[in-house]
């Protein structure tokens, strides 16, 4: 009987059996060296069977590297006669691998020393042209001329993948001439249709399909949530007869894609209650949900999680809890996790940055960059959009410049649309619209809407309501039914008080069809996320939150709080429009938290829109006279309420 010998010993496999048994537990380049030498200093009887296993086990290494790959080429061409199996083992060792072109001039070499090809060689043929987007037709032709017949499923479900690469409707065709599918072929048919878009065509097939399986299901709950039709993925999904681990993913993935985090967090809920327990994929995806609804208790959870399984080892898991960190404004903490990684990768270093950015925390997020630069980490474009966002957050006018230049005359990064963008929102944040304009005519790539956003934006903040209409007729020209654009000239010729442009801008929206985007703001208490609108008198505790608001009303009033109506879009009489400002989605939310979060805990708020600037005084106020630490999300920052004062330094 075969013993089972360590490597570290100095004895080696001398017979056959013995040197069969050890290729069948070898896991490294190194043993593989170490049996060749047994093969060669012993001879043994049929060693060309233990050959074919040696060159197997070198290209199927867990780890194959070229150089695995390299010495199983040596060891090939050592051999005098290779039979049909040492010679598919190479192909499909290069068909596997960072070369796969190497494959067509292996396969070469074989038909010029006399070898005929089989079925085996056309598979791993074809998944090589597929990998290198070559030759394909030409293998196809290859195969029909040695006689593969269209009932070998193996070969012709890799003809079909590798065609629907490229065309489907071709894809299509050798899928209606095979005579024999299996589930694969099945599958990879609806997966060519819903890669394209061609959800019906796949859902014909699917329904045609004699027997489904998991991966079935899941492709075609995939293909629909990527168009949007959520409500067909999600009966799909409750009609499937299994459901496992990358089935719930699946759907979680797919709704976070779609930006609807409240809904990937419902399917997550019903995960846990079925008893599925939760992997990589799925933490991350949570940690996502997390972060766009800024869930900070589920992503403490999802933290502690994680801790539990050891899944904290793996660098992605601990980037998604950084930003989850950041997103839900814990910057800190996020700190923390980070300075706790025993190895961080470049998205580590700039989902941090990035996180202070909208933390308005400019010089930490410097300090973050010059420790980057010390231990000799090349930063990339989003780097530099990272730490341009800094800048601006902060005022950082002249040091965002510096990088600006840096990135490009020291680390030889040529500036994006969104590096240039990010200056221009510099510069109009710091009331430099002149020099904003200028850095816009210079600009070698044309302007898009993000740039002329973002002057429209500085327009604002000078209050040049003419410069603005005419950055507005170009945003109107690349993006016609983009409300924020209107909402924004509104603004200037409101706090301009010239009300007939605010009515004529609204009836020019009207007459396009373009709404307002409604504002929205949530809160989570107890790990339910509760939303609010505007005026929303939804909510079950409807009357003790508007009781709320007149308290808070009555307790700013009494230290000089007076409603800035400048911001209301409306020609109101000032009552009126003091009544409006009251009922911010915004301010419901956090009357909401006054009434239900621990005075321990600070009162966290999402808002989809950017605060007004009366909410923004008004929720000052708020954490002085309740001496609560108030922490607001907008679409541009983060606004940390404390002692009134706002961390912001009103570069908002």
């Amino acid at each position: 009987m075969a013993v089972a010998l360590s490597f570290s010993s100095p004895l080696r496999p001398t017979t056959h059996d013995d040197i069969s048994s050890a290729l069948q537990s070898c896991t490294s380049l190194k043993q593989a060296k170490q049996i060749h030498v047994c093969i060669l200093r012993n001879n043994p009887q049929d060693a060309e069977h233990l050959y074919a296993k040696l060159l197997l086990v070198s290209t199927s290494l867990p780890s194959m590297s070229a150089t695995a790959l390299d010495y199983a080429l040596l060891v090939f061409e050592q051999l005098e006669e290779p039979n049909i199996f040492m010679w598919n083992t190479m192909i499909r060792g290069y068909a596997g691998s960072e070369s796969p072109k190497r494959t067509i001039s292996f396969y070469t070499g074989m038909r010029e020393r006399g070898m005929v090809p089989n079925n085996y060689t056309f598979t791993f043929l074809i998944k090589a042209c597929a990998s290198s987007n070559s030759s394909g037709p030409a293998v196809h032709a290859q195969s029909i001329v040695f006689g593969i017949p269209d009932s070998d499923v193996h070969v012709y479900t890799s003809l079909l993948n590798m065609y629907a690469l490229g065309n489907v409707e071709i894809a299509r065709k050798v899928f209606d001439r095979m005579k024999y599918k299996t589930a694969a072929t099945w599958n990879s048919m609806i997966v060519a249709y819903t890669s394209r878009g061609g959800i019906e065509a796949a859902k014909e097939l699917f329904d045609e399909m004699p027997d489904k399986n998991e991966k079935s299901w899941n492709v075609m709950v995939c293909g629909y949530t990527k168009i949007g039709k959520f409500d067909v993925a999600r009966s799909m999904f409750n009609d499937m007869p299994l459901k496992t681990l990358p089935t719930w993913n699946a759907m979680i993935v797919g709704y976070n894609q779609a930006s609807r985090p409240a809904e990937a967090l419902s399917i997550f809920h019903q995960m846990q209650l079925a008893g599925v327990k939760p992997d990589q994929i799925t933490v991350v995806s949570i940690l996502h949900s997390c972060a766009l609804l800024g869930a900070l208790e589920l992503g403490e959870w999802v933290r502690l999680y994680v801790e539990k399984r050891k899944l904290d080892r793996n660098i992605t898991v601990c980037n998604a809890i950084i930003n989850m960190y950041a997103k839900c404004g814990s910057i800190d903490k996020a700190m923390a996790v980070f300075k706790g990684m025993r190895e961080r990768s470049l998205v580590s270093w700039n989902t941090l940055i990035s996180g202070m950015a909208i933390h308005g925390r400019g010089e930490e997020a410097s300090d973050l960059f010059t420790e980057m630069e010390a231990k000799r980490l090349m930063p990339d474009d989003i780097t530099f959009v990272g730490l341009l966002n800094a800048c601006a957050h902060a005022g950082l006018a002249g040091r965002a410049w510096t990088y600006f230049r840096d990135m490009q005359n020291v680390y030889g990064l040529r500036p994006k649309i969104e590096h240039y963008g990010c200056m221009v929102d510099v510069l109009g944040r710091t009331n430099q619209l002149d020099e904003a304009v200028n850095l816009v005519d210079q600009m070698p790539i044309e302007p898009n809407a993000v740039i002329l956003g973002s002057l429209l934006s500085a327009c604002r903040v000078r209050n040049d309501s003419q410069l603005g209409q005419k950055v507005l007729e170009k945003l109107v020209l690349l993006e016609p039914l983009n409300s924020g654009y209107y909402v924004l000239l509104s603004n200037m010729y409101a706090s301009a008080k010239r009300w007939k442009d605010v009515t004529r801008v609204r009836i020019l929206m009207k007459s396009k069809g373009i709404g307002k985007t409604p504002g929205c703001s949530s809160i989570e208490v107890n790990n339910t996320i509760h939303e609010f609108v505007v005026g929303d008198k939804t909510h079950l505790q409807t009357q003790e939150i508007y009781n709320k608001l007149g308290e808070i009303s009555r307790r700013l009033e009494s230290i000089g709080y007076v409603p800035d109506t400048s911001v209301v879009l409306f020609d109101l009489d000032e009552e009126e429009k003091a009544e409006n400002l009251s009922i911010h989605s915004e301010k419901l939310a956090v009357a909401f938290g006054l009434l239900n979060n621990s005075r321990k805990k600070p009162i966290r708020v999402v808002k989809n829109l950017r605060v007004c600037r009366d909410c923004h005084i008004a929720i000052k106020l708020i954490s002085q006279v309740y001496d609560r630490e108030i922490v607001l999300r907008d679409c541009n920052r983060f606004h940390h309420f404390k002692d009134g004062q706002c961390s912001c330094k009103e570069f908002w």
